[in-house]
């Protein structure tokens, strides 16, 4: 249940912002908006306020914002509608059609630049000294090193029997060893303990082999910044996690990455309910990092996502006409068949990686 309520406190955050990004920019560009939904599929509970309908549905893997006048995730026809009808988003300008469509992704975007401020303002700026000690601070949920058992507060004492000292050697003798069993020496309460994980072998910007993973960070300082230092680092953070996201998708296009290693809801809850039991700073720092991908892949130009309507609306904008109906409605179509076979795969890797 822990892990259940932090992942629908993580993900409905997240899904509600992006919603409402979408809902205030159709309003204000004067378009009629004829459902708000969180989830798709069968409708749950559903609430009708003016001209709008705001409900939640069964499947919590998403939401839309359904506009007059536009094809979207609940693939109804537009073309029922009066075509003089200024409030449609079919007769909007160009500019107002590509704000109403990227408004979702900005409020992600958002959301983590403020989420992280408001984290920084009141923890402090993570700081490393220049020797850094071989104390874990978190095992990353679902990598070897938390499924094997190491816990924040261990030191590192060996790996395959070689003493290290500071981080950069431990992570050496890691990085040296992709998809290998190692032996890991630790200390926990002053007691000295070994325990055997298997790396993870991944790819790395800039290095033609996979390095070796096991998925800890180093424990840090924290220091205490004004509001306005906090304010930049928020967001400059958010510009990091954006980096890394694109990154890791340009990895995953070239085949230098594997689809294994994406996490589909299952893997996401298991990830939010072991952040959440180590505190709920890490917990809300996990939303921004979650929200900035789900803004990041929701742009990509596949049928279905934001940046599937995107490219349809600069392609009117470039012809000077519409595409046609049937044409909007296949794509859709395609690109919902394709997200649904991506999400039974990545459901699939969760299943697998809980063995």
């Amino acid at each position: 249940m822990e892990y259940v309520a932090s992942f629908i406190l993580v993900v409905g955050v997240i899904i509600l912002v992006h919603e409402i990004g979408h809902f205030l920019a159709a309003r204000a560009v004067g378009i009629r908006v004829d459902r708000f939904s969180i989830g798709f599929g069968w409708k749950l509970a559903a609430l009708k306020r003016g001209e709008t309908e705001y409900r939640i549905s069964w499947v919590p893997l998403g939401g839309y914002v359904k506009m007059a006048g536009m094809i979207d995730e609940s693939l109804e026809n537009p073309d029922q509608f009066d075509p003089n009808d200024p409030r449609l988003f079919m007769n909007k300008r160009i500019w107002q059609k590509v704000v109403v469509v990227c408004a979702g992704v900005f409020m992600n975007l958002i959301l983590a630049g403020v989420v992280l401020w408001g984290v920084y303002a009141t923890r402090g700026v993570p700081t490393l000294p220049d020797e850094v000690p071989t104390v874990i601070d978190r095992p990353i949920p679902g990598y070897p090193a938390a499924k094997a058992g190491l816990r924040k507060g261990d030191r590192l004492i060996a790996i395959e029997g070689t003493e290290v000292r500071l981080w950069e050697d431990l992570v050496q003798q890691i990085y040296e060893r992709p998809d290998q069993e190692i032996t890991v020496d630790f200390e926990r309460g002053g007691e000295r303990k070994s325990i055997v994980v298997r790396t993870r072998s991944e790819a790395q910007e800039g290095q033609e082999a996979p390095i070796g993973k096991i998925g800890i960070s180093p424990q840090p300082q924290y220091e205490q910044v004004g509001f306005g230092k906090a304010f930049v680092y928020g967001w400059t953070a958010t510009w990091t996690i954006l980096d890394r996201t694109a990154r890791s998708i340009v990895l995953l296009i070239t085949g230098k990455a594997s689809v294994k290693d994406l996490a589909g809801p299952v893997g996401i809850a298991r990830i939010t309910g072991e952040t959440a039991r180590q505190g709920m700073g890490d917990l809300i720092e996990l939303l921004a990092i979650i929200s900035v991908n789900i803004g990041f892949l929701n742009i990509l130009p596949v049928p279905a996502l934001d940046g599937g309507h995107l490219v349809l609306v600069l392609v009117e904008g470039i012809r000077r006409r519409p595409l046609g109906t049937k044409f909007k409605l296949w794509t859709q179509q395609v690109g919902m068949l394709l997200l649904l076979a991506l999400i039974a795969v990545v459901v699939f890797n969760d299943f697998m990686r809980l063995r």
